[in-house]
């Protein structure tokens, strides 16, 4: 096979890969639970930056979910409770296979945030989930992961972070049958671990 073949083949399995993440991430808008969830943007948080040949392609795709349970939608299009941050990730970098991750973050105070979420919001969500360097990281129940930053950095450019629970789970074991469960379900178990 021709080097040039190659090059289309593998392109192939990209464009395969983002259209199977576009129908998860189109499932969760549309079949969301309106009446328990809230998506203070409905857009995928993702970054984007044509100076180099790393932005050109998206390797990490954020949705944000808050529970309606937790308080009211303020004027700025937040509810003051923790935000869960849910991610596709294909980044080798950070993981060694695609992975869904599911995020807990617990913010000191939201009301003073402004309005909305822009896409390019992403590297705040995505440097918080996988800086593990200023974080200290412990187990729990032997799959919810607690990071809390280390002293010095609780206020540090981090718009009031104070901690974040999560759950990994392979990319490849979410389908059409189960990404509620993998999803929603992983937000209610998250919601029950305390700060």
């Amino acid at each position: 096979m021709s080097l040039g073949k190659n090059i289309h083949n593998a392109f192939e399995v990209v464009f395969e890969t983002f259209k199977s993440i576009e129908k998860l991430i189109v499932k969760c808008r549309a079949e969301i639970d309106k009446e328990k969830y809230y998506m203070p943007t409905e857009r995928f948080l993702r970054n984007s930056n044509d100076s180099s040949w790393s932005g050109w392609i998206y390797w990490s795709f954020i949705l944000l979910f808050q529970r309606k349970e937790d308080g009211k939608v303020m004027d700025n299009g937040w509810i003051n409770a923790p935000v869960y941050a849910v991610e596709i990730n294909v980044d080798s970098d950070t993981c060694a296979e695609p992975e869904l991750i599911v995020a807990k973050m617990i913010f000191k105070d939201m009301t003073e945030w402004s309005k909305g979420c822009l896409p390019s919001n992403h590297a705040f969500f995505y440097d918080t989930i996988h800086a593990n360097d200023i974080y200290e990281e412990k187990e729990m129940n032997n799959f919810i992961g607690k990071i809390a930053p280390m002293a010095g950095y609780e206020e540090d450019g981090f718009w009031g972070f104070k901690q974040l629970h999560y759950m990994t789970k392979k990319l490849v074991d979410v389908n059409q049958y189960n990404y509620k469960e993998m999803i929603f379900g992983t937000i209610e178990e998250l919601s029950k671990v305390e700060e």
